[in-house]
């Protein structure tokens, strides 16, 4: 008998499947051919670069710091997908970060928009919805949606979605002949990760790295200094930028020795920048930390 659908979500940092972004968190759950919920998977990822706009996944950098990359996780992720329809909310978006994720392990997995269903085009068909929005269609059709941008939320949300369009397409789905063929689909072979998952809220603490020099507190600036901003700060880059010229430092768009301090909202960044900068043991502070220090910056020596 066939498997049935694996209803994917991903959370990601930002829209550039193929550039710079990348996966932060990706769910899967399960849904038999009749629609019944068999089985669900999640993890974060570490996109070992900044998380992007960490407002709206709400994943934090600590979090992504004890996370599996993602060739840590492909292996286990293919055998969720493998055998199954895969089923997104917007599928064109998913399908275009598991497929450069795995692409850049050098893998071409088959997954595409023909073999796989979207919830937000079956809408159209099946919903009297107000907009195609998740939260839109999942209001139209009585599904529970809570903790939106969580990708197991999400993906729970869309699988309740699912359920309702098989419901109302019995006795046979339109789209049968997708659950037929996705059981015969051969996936290639994917080298076996750690098998290591973290979920979400289930353990905020850094794992170890090299300490920073001193504390915050304990810094002073002196005008001239080079101070770097990286990842996505709270206020825009360039009233940070202003300020700190204000006082009379200097800003620099990467990190070097010579660095004094490099400014981020989450000071456990996985930006290239502050990794080079754990590297040469530059401090790595917070937007209001630097506020502070801005504030006691010396003048320049003669």
């Amino acid at each position: 008998m066939t498997a049935g659908y694996a209803v994917v979500d991903v959370e990601t940092t930002g829209f550039r499947a193929g550039g710079h972004d990348r996966v932060v968190e990706v769910a899967v759950v399960h849904l038999d051919p009749a629609g019944t919920v068999t089985g669900e998977w999640c993890t974060v990822v570490n996109p070992q670069r900044d998380l992007g706009p960490q407002h709206i996944h709400g994943i934090t950098a600590s979090e992504a710091r004890r996370a599996p990359a993602f060739a840590d996780i492909a292996a286990e992720l293919a055998t969720q997908l493998a055998g199954r329809v895969m089923v997104a909310h917007n599928l064109p978006f998913d399908l275009r970060f598991l497929t450069a994720e795995y692409a850049r392990m050098g893998i071409d997995v088959p997954l595409s928009t023909t073999s796989g269903l979207c919830t937000m085009e079956l809408s159209d068909r099946y919903l009297w919805a107000t907009a195609r929005s998740l939260a839109a269609c999942c209001e139209a059709a009585g599904v529970a949606l809570t903790d939106a941008h969580s990708a197991l939320h999400d993906a729970r949300a869309a699988a309740g979605l699912m359920t309702c369009f098989l419901t109302r397409t019995q006795p046979a789905p339109p789209w049968r002949e997708l659950v037929r063929d996705a059981a015969r689909a051969p996936w290639p072979l994917v080298p076996a990760g750690t098998g290591r998952l973290l979920r979400r809220g289930t353990g905020r603490q850094a794992p170890s790295a090299p300490p920073a020099p001193a504390a915050w507190e304990d810094i002073r600036l002196t005008a001239g200094d080079l101070v770097v901003f990286t990842g996505e700060t709270h206020r825009p880059r360039e009233v940070w930028e202003q300020r700190a010229q204000a006082a009379g430092l200097t800003v620099q768009g990467h990190v070097t020795k010579r660095t004094r301090l490099v400014i981020a909202a989450d000071p456990d960044s996985q930006s290239l920048k502050a990794r080079k900068a754990r590297d040469y043991g530059i401090p790595i502070v917070t937007e209001d930390a630097f506020t502070e220090l801005i504030g006691q910056a010396a003048p320049k020596p003669a």
